[in-house]
């Protein structure tokens, strides 16, 4: 499936997620990164991006934090890439906040370079080598197992970091299908 054909089926999906209803922090019935509560740190980052140039959290966060992403696929999933897209488009927002903003995927280099280009996202697309994050995280989607496509997805979710990696908020929805919308994100980093 080519990425164009992937884009113009994010829309619908999108659409009617927004029809079903939208998400909001308060409305989880379930625990997201069971084994990080707000208020503790972060896992150490250590990942590549789309250009190949390593980062840790030191060189991602902003002056008052961090905000991340943590996405299935930017190649195949249409949920991921219709957050993706809102979240080019909120980016500024965040940097008037002092807040850096980041997203991470299983993808492979080549791919986050395309969806950089495709999308035309200017901020790190990190990839996730051998599921090391999303394992220390406590997110590792146990649906798929080792040798399968989907094999090192999370279960997609934000983390609102601050700017020593504490987290601050963390919103995600129990339906992959849904996404956190981005105005409760800048709610709560306006408060950071």
């Amino acid at each position: 499936m080519t990425r164009s054909l992937v884009r113009l089926l994010a829309l619908p999906f999108f659409l009617l997620s927004c029809v079903l209803g939208t998400s909001t922090a308060t409305a989880q019935d379930f625990v997201w990164a069971p084994t990080l509560p707000v208020g503790a740190s972060l896992p150490a980052i250590d990942a590549v991006d789309q250009n190949g140039q390593r980062h840790t959290f030191a060189d991602l966060t902003g002056e008052k934090g961090l905000v991340l992403v943590l996405s299935r696929s930017f190649d195949w999933c249409p949920y991921c890439i219709a957050q993706l897209e809102r979240l080019v488009t909120v980016q500024a927002q965040f940097a008037a906040l002092g807040i850096n903003v980041a997203a991470m995927t299983y993808d492979p280099v080549a791919t986050l370079m395309e969806a950089q280009e495709e999308y035309g996202a200017t901020f790190p697309l990190l990839y996730d080598e051998g599921n090391t994050h999303v394992k220390a995280m406590g997110i590792l989607n146990t649906q798929y197992s080792p040798g399968e496509r989907a094999y090192g997805i999370p279960y997609p979710g934000i983390f609102l970091l601050d700017a020593q990696g504490v987290i601050r908020a963390k919103l995600a929805e129990q339906d992959y299908k849904l996404r956190p919308e981005f105005s409760l994100v800048l709610e709560a980093a306006a408060a950071l």
